[in-house]
């Protein structure tokens, strides 16, 4: 290694560290808030509830308190001091000045009762979020964002050990308060003028706006990896076109009128033919009730024979244990041999099979090694050296390749596509409970209940899995279709994702979803026409921002996953969104399984 090489690693290391750091900071600045909010807003209804209760038991008792006055067996002479004995013996006289209280003021508002929960919760949120937001280094876009500003003022004002309530109104940040919260965030006089700031309620509420900015992207961290502007993110535009030049891509090479001109006549080719043979009755795999306009599709009748035959092949093969069929396959394709030694010099032998078929089984099922070597004759020793040297992420993927690309070149290999022309992928995410908190650990209620976990997200193609990538239980699958695809290192290389060419249980669902590409007006007399019309100007007003968003992924530097959420999070009204979203549109018209080609079982 040349002489300050190292160094240059180093750094680049801990600027990545750096980097990951902050995203971590911004995500437990997130998770406290999200927590203290959920807190106050069930304390907050709870409080609520509790007191519509018991104005309605009062309610019942005060009424026949008040018809004392106008009850005909009290005679006017009859003292007061009796009437009011009775009234005592209705409703006790605590209980009754609390009601009559009660009664002469304004009814507490559920907001306001959300805001007196979050003053019992200050202490939380100064000694969790503010440590946060003042280390955090913020940018705005646009500059003069009044966030921005009121976090400047807040940090000015706390490292001068100072409270919000003791500066005055005037230095507050304009456009930080809104009018309906004036009351709830200011000390107002009789004449509804502010006198002084409720500080610790406006602390919170720039924390909770913070948050929200920071979603859609007009705040950002630069020094950051998920939290950045989107516009960071993408390639410069001189290094756009070598960058697409180096990528070959036919589509992207053409003119992009000439692109959606194929697209665009496939798409009416479809819906000519969709159109036609649905009003002849020839779309045998759909039924449509023409009084409900509703269609749905007709699901085949499981092959009781195929079945039996399939039960009566898979019979006649002999149970093996897994350690007989990881001694088969290496004997096949030597995939053991990928997993060489972390230090080669100072591994004392090359580990024999045995103990890496051991080390890689007490992974798997969560023996641990000192466990299977109290189950088999290898020592503990040997397995902890053989999984410290041979056993790591980048070992277990090249084993992998060599398994699947032995897969690949079988004669039996192809038999397991639907189509022999096409090969089809899928992408799904299998979902495992976290023993352990970790940073991807997160909470869903639907697979893991109270518990936290991860999603092993994973790409298979004729049931050979090809990429796996760990994500988190709250992060969405489709994000990551084209970094796992991407990533791919296998010789298996699918045609068609399940995720990119959608796979339905509800036809009628997609009715909403469905563009046509030249005018709507055509398609009137159609059972089912289409919502809306492509607007082609809209994609060919983005075309540079596009090939940006394509430039940036093909230079690996930011994952799509990461790219997909913070195009997502900009303003609707943002033209590149709006441009990517309804290219998404034509692509997702294609694709949709109504047209004769999609009787494919597979499709089905």
């Amino acid at each position: 290694m040349r002489p300050g090489q190292s160094h240059l690693y180093l750094l680049c290391y801990a600027w990545q560290r750096y980097r990951q750091l902050s995203d971590n900071l911004v995500e437990a600045f997130d998770h406290h808030l999200r927590k203290i909010q959920q807190e106050t807003k069930e304390a907050s209804e709870a409080a609520y509830v509790q007191a519509q209760a018991k104005r309605q038991q009062e309610a019942p008792r005060v009424g026949r308190v008040l018809l004392l006055y106008i009850d005909e067996t009290v005679d006017d002479v009859t003292p007061f001091g009796a009437v009011r004995n009775q009234a005592f013996t209705i409703l006790p006289r605590e209980a009754l000045l609390t009601a009559g209280k009660r009664l002469c003021e304004k009814p507490v508002s559920q907001l306001e009762l959300r805001w007196q929960a979050i003053d019992r919760t200050a202490a939380r949120f100064k000694q969790n979020l503010r440590p946060l937001a003042t280390a955090l280094e913020f940018s705005a876009e646009p500059a003069t964002s009044p966030w921005h500003a009121a976090l400047c003022w807040m940090r000015d004002v706390f490292s001068r050990e100072q409270r919000l309530s003791q500066r005055p109104v005037a230095e507050i940040p304009h456009d930080t308060i809104p009018k309906k919260l004036r009351q709830h965030l200011f000390n107002l006089d009789a004449a509804g003028n502010p006198t002084g700031l409720r500080g610790d309620r406006y602390e919170f509420w720039v924390y909770r706006q913070v948050s929200k900015r920071l979603a859609v992207g007009e705040l950002a961290v630069d020094d950051s990896l998920r939290h950045r502007r989107f516009s960071d993110e993408l390639v410069e535009a001189d290094q756009q076109a070598e960058v697409l030049k180096n990528l070959d891509i036919p589509w992207l090479s053409q003119p992009i009128e000439a692109g959606l001109d194929v697209l665009c006549a496939d798409l009416d080719r479809r819906w000519q033919t969709f159109g036609r043979e649905l009003r002849q009755g020839k779309l045998k795999h759909l039924d449509y009730d023409s009084q409900r306009k509703t269609l749905s599709l007709r699901r085949p009748k499981a092959d009781r024979e195929e079945e039996a035959l399939q039960d009566a092949f898979y019979g006649k093969l002999a149970a093996q244990g897994i350690a007989d069929v990881f001694r088969f396959v290496n004997a096949q394709c030597g995939f053991l041999s990928a997993l060489t030694p972390l230090q080669p010099r100072y591994a004392k032998k090359i580990a024999d099979e045995d103990s890496l078929t051991a080390a890689i089984i007490a992974r798997a099922i969560g023996y641990g090694n000192l466990r299977m070597a109290e189950t088999c004759d290898i020592p503990y020793y040997v397995l902890e050296e053989t999984d410290r040297q041979h056993i790591r992420l980048a070992t277990l993927r090249d084993a992998c390749d060599l398994i699947s690309n032995f897969i690949a070149n079988l004669p039996i290999f192809p038999l397991y596509s639907f189509d022999p022309e096409v090969l089809y992928g899928s992408v799904d995410g299998q979902k495992f409970a976290s023993a352990e908190p970790t940073i991807k650990a997160r909470y869903s209620r639907k697979y893991f209940g109270k518990g936290k976990g991860v999603v092993a997200y994973t790409l298979l193609a004729n049931h050979v899995p090809l990429e796996t990538e760990l994500i988190g239980a709250n992060e969405h699958e489709s994000h990551y279709v084209f970094d796992i695809c991407y990533h791919n290192t296998s010789d298996i290389v699918p045609t068609a994702i399940t995720e990119f060419a959608p796979r339905f249980t509800s036809l009628q669902a997609q009715l909403p979803h469905l563009y046509c590409a030249s005018d709507i007006a055509q398609y009137d007399s159609y059972l089912l026409p289409p919502v809306g019309q492509i607007d082609r100007c809209m994609i060919v007003a983005e075309k540079e921002n596009i090939d940006r968003i394509v430039a940036t992924l093909g230079l690996k530097e930011m994952s799509q996953s990461m790219l997909v959420r913070k195009l997502c999070a900009l303003p609707q009204h943002n033209p590149t969104r709006k441009a990517v979203f309804e290219f998404d549109k034509l692509i997702r018209s294609i694709y949709t399984p109504f047209t004769p080609e999609s009787e494919n079982p597979w499709v089905r």
